[in-house]
């Protein structure tokens, strides 16, 4: 099986109602979604928020 990304590199944000967003992760595809730094993202990309 194959699997394929639709970009290299991407970017997770966090914005609260009322206030601009920030950066909290960005990278390759891969290792953002694979193996984030933030727990954040991890949250994110494992459904526990969003």
């Amino acid at each position: 099986m194959t699997t394929e990304t639709l970009s290299d590199s991407c970017a997770f944000f966090l914005a609260e109602q009322g206030t601009p967003g920030v950066i909290v992760e960005q990278g390759p595809t891969g290792t953002v979604s694979d193996s984030p730094d933030d727990p954040r993202t991890a949250d994110h990309v494992n459904g526990r928020f969003g």
